[in-house]
């Protein structure tokens, strides 16, 4: 090779104008003779297997405002080992900055490869005019102006005359496959937040790939597995859900026979008249055997290369008043240091001050229309409006702060960045978010109030996130709401916190633990359990408006409640200082018998089991530790059977399975745990002849939560 440089099992090479980067699993190949980079191979080095069509003219990337026909006439590429701010795991990341005729604006496409995963990420980034992307590094070789032509075309459709073919007109895509194999099935996953009005978050959509189909589909995943042989290809997209597009384009992929775009780069012609860095949505191309536990295994190690595990930081429980709806009504010193008190009896981990700290006034305040509540643009006016509230805390956050200390609890604050003109603040967002962790000791901020209306304001956002991780080293994590606007969604730059997915209330009949318990069901195989943050209410509040209703919260009791988001996140949306005498005994003691696994359980690969929650089925989840240990929570709603026979992830040859009961409620509210471990009840079971485990529970709404443990 003319240039060939290695870290670890990555590298990255040059052979004339082919740029190669991959490492001991995959490798993906780049040509640039045709004046633009075109998909080459996506190689799967496990199992010999090329991906792409030979010789291949597919563009990588196509965007609104490049000319047609615009060839490059520079390109470099720098190389360097990266973590995302400490974020990500360490990997390989390589800039290559491109020229484009005509155009005095640079754009970088940045290729990520980490040790021995097998997939390879991508995006662009148009550069301001002022920055010199030609610096050291390696220059890569471009073609001829006669050699450019019909790069980024797909292959043209065989059909009748009375078809004749048009040309598809996309000019807005970030990845382009020209697929070789045509018997392979598809499937596509796509997502919803805003879930104050979506609660139907996950949808499926599976085919077969047609040489002379051209479909638009929806979808952040695809997974590709061939029907010939051991093989399977996963494309996401790195974006916001269709909700939170921007520039939408009606579609996130499109085939058009066997060739597939990867549609929208947000990007539109007002990107160019921008003086700052402007990214696009990304792309990750992995490959693996087809097997569909194979497939979630490869989204899990792509999530946690991006966000590296930390026990300390990614396992919690939290709590936030807000849920009783008083929201900042009770906000004050005495309020929240009775608060903390209550915390601790149960074993929180957080306590969340949301919105009502500040002297400044939300739309959402109980104070809104006295006080004239704002949405955004909170620097305007005085700009004091994130400084404490002299009122509510005369003596500042000091006491609270002192008291969290001595409990050992962290505290966090609600907080929303101003998403007027773009985020124009954006460092002034900064300097607020700093100052407050080190003035006061906050350790996570749930990032409320965020509106991305395009790829500038959206790129501001995650300046602020990424510059208070970097600047913080790591202490400051944060709560990115799902819940309404246009927003990151779960794939698009998260990776600098975990989501706070829904905000329900009894008050309003929209919580249910059932409902909770599918969301959470449904976006585990494709969002790490570490991720998430599922919530629990005081089920005693607002009984009345259920009436008789079998499903209700009441009805399914406190220690259900929050047993139905063990596994994930625990957030108690709730004032604790309302839980009466019973729940807050309940709640410790179910609280305290989890605790001490929970690191464990959210460190392991979480996957749903038994029944997609309804209410009335028997459902659950799977904690994989390895091949042959992990944790379940097996879950009776209100089914009539005592008894189900249940199929689990990853014990196909397995002989037995040995159980030891961690936790167990087998009526309403009545939380049975071992002593200790030594105590621990444990229990043999065997598989039947389709590999399935049979689990008994004597009462509709009751759970147990195990640790399992294979013999083969």
């Amino acid at each position: 090779m003319d240039s060939f440089m290695t870290w670890e099992d990555c590298y990255v090479g040059i052979e004339g104008s082919v740029l190669r980067i991959g490492n001991s699993r995959i490798e993906r190949s780049w040509s640039f003779a045709c004046g633009r980079p075109v998909n080459v191979s996506v190689l799967d080095k496990q199992r010999g297997k090329e991906w792409l069509r030979e010789n291949s003219n597919a563009a990588l990337f196509d965007v609104p405002w490049l000319p047609a026909g615009s060839r490059l006439t520079v390109v470099s590429a720098n190389t360097s080992v990266d973590d995302d701010c400490g974020v990500g795991r360490s990997h390989l990341r390589t800039d290559v900055n491109m020229l484009f005729g005509g155009m005095s604006r640079f754009v970088r496409l940045t290729v990520r490869v980490y040790p021995a995963a097998a997939f390879i990420r991508h995006e662009l980034t148009s550069l301001p005019e002022d920055v010199i992307a030609v610096q050291g590094g390696f220059a890569i070789p471009v073609g001829s102006p006669d050699s450019f032509g019909g790069v980024g075309l797909p292959p043209v459709l065989q059909l009748d005359d009375n078809h004749k073919q048009h040309s598809s007109g996309n000019n807005d895509y970030c990845d382009r496959l020209d697929l070789q194999e045509l018997h392979c099935r598809w499937e596509t996953v796509s997502f919803r937040d805003r879930t104050d009005v979506n609660n139907n978050l996950v949808s499926r959509e599976s085919g077969l790939l047609y040489k002379n189909e051209k479909r638009g589909l929806r979808g952040s995943i695809l997974l590709l597995s061939s029907s010939l042989r051991s093989s399977g290809l996963l494309v996401i997209k790195e974006s916001a859900t269709p909700t939170g597009h921007v520039q939408d384009r009606g579609m996130d992929l499109h085939f058009e026979g066997i060739c597939l775009s990867v549609v929208g780069t947000g990007f539109d012609a007002d990107t160019l008249a921008q003086q700052e860095e402007v990214t696009s949505y990304g792309v990750t191309v992995g490959v693996y055997d087809g097997n569909e536990l194979s497939g979630y295994e490869l989204i899990h190690q792509y999530h946690r290369c991006l966000r590296e595990f930390h026990a300390e930081r990614d396992s919690f429980v939290m709590s936030n008043t807000w849920g009783d709806r008083s929201r900042d009504g009770r906000v004050g010193e005495q309020f929240l240091l009775a608060e903390l008190h209550a915390a601790s009896r149960l074993g929180i981990d957080v306590v969340q001050i949301d919105d009502g700290w500040q002297k400044g006034v939300t739309t959402n305040s109980v104070n809104a229309k006295t006080a004239g509540g704002r949405w955004s643009d909170y620097y305007n006016g005085g700009g004091d409006f994130w400084t404490v509230h002299p009122e509510r805390f005369p003596r500042g956050l000091a006491p609270v702060t002192e008291l969290a200390k001595q409990l050992r609890i962290k505290l966090g604050l609600w907080y929303s960045p101003d998403s007027e003109n773009d985020f124009a603040n954006w460092e002034k967002d900064i300097e607020t978010l700093l100052w407050l962790h080190r003035e006061h000791g906050v350790c996570m901020f749930k990032m409320d109030g965020v509106h991305i209306r395009s790829k500038l304001g959206e790129s501001r956002f995650v300046r602020i996130l990424r510059r208070v991780v970097q600047e913080t080293g790591g202490q400051v994590d944060f709560n990115l709401d799902t819940t309404s606007q246009k927003r990151l969604g779960y794939l698009g730059k998260t990776q600098y916190g975990n989501l706070f997915l829904e905000n329900r209330y009894t008050d309003w009949k929209n919580y249910y633990p059932h409902w909770t318990l599918r969301n959470f069901w449904m976006l585990s195989p494709f969002v790490p359990a570490s991720k998430l943050q599922m919530e629990f209410l005081n089920v005693n509040r607002n009984k009345d408006l259920y009436a008789d209703d079998p499903l209700a919260p009441a009805a399914c009791g406190q220690v259900y409640s929050y047993a139905v988001t063990a596994f994930a996140n625990p957030l108690a949306w709730m004032e604790l200082t309302g839980l009466d005498a019973a729940q807050t005994a309940a709640l410790s003691a179910v609280i305290q018998a989890i605790k001490p696994y929970h690191k464990d359980i959210l460190a392991g690969h979480v996957l749903p089991i038994g029944d997609e929650p309804t209410g009335t089925g028997w459902t659950g989840l799977q904690s994989l530790q390895g091949d042959d240990s992990g944790y379940l929570l097996v879950i009776r709603e209100l089914n009539p059977s005592s008894t189900r026979m249940l199929k689990l992830w990853g014990l196909g040859s397995c002989e037995a399975l040995r159980l030891t009961e961690i936790a167990r409620m087998d009526s309403k509210d009545r939380v049975i745990t071992p002593q200790s471990h030594e105590e621990a009840s444990s229990k043999l079971l065997q598989p039947d002849s389709r590999g399935e485990f049979s689990f008994t529970r004597p009462s509709p709404f009751s759970f147990a939560v195990y640790r399992y443990a294979a013999s083969r």
